[in-house]
């Protein structure tokens, strides 16, 4: 009775997650090479690689250390999501082309500009 009880719980647990995971928007209009317009915390630009399965990787040029997370899209905003438990808002314009990652820890309607950093599409990626 204790198994059956326990294997309906980890099959709800994994439908759940299932459904969870489906929910969204589609990630295929952002998906892509993104580039900071500027450099970022004086050690270069940002290189960003939206891939389209929901994984990303968040790369400092100058330096070679790549940060992989998670992404999704809702309401129009993409979120960022690190293995430490962070979460950073992007929010997009001009069709995907440029994203405004806002830095400060919270969401602000408008990225504050010494906390923003602004990533410019570039060709490739996205698979």
């Amino acid at each position: 009775m204790k198994t059956r009880f326990l294997i309906g719980t980890m099959l709800l647990g994994l439908l759940c997650g299932l459904f969870l995971a489906g929910c969204g928007e589609s990630r295929t209009p952002y998906a892509g090479n993104y580039r900071s317009m500027e450099p970022y915390a004086g050690k270069g630009h940002v290189e960003l690689e939206l891939k389209e399965n929901g994984e990303a990787n968040w790369k400092l040029a100058d330096s070679g250390k790549t940060i992989k997370f998670k992404w999704r899209v809702e309401n129009g905003r993409l979120w960022f999501y690190t293995k430490e438990g962070a979460i950073i808002h992007l929010t997009p314009s001009e069709g995907g082309k440029l994203l405004s990652a806002d830095m400060t820890g919270q969401w602000h309607p408008s990225c504050p500009k010494d906390k923003c950093i602004t990533f410019q599409r570039v060709p490739g990626g996205g698979s």
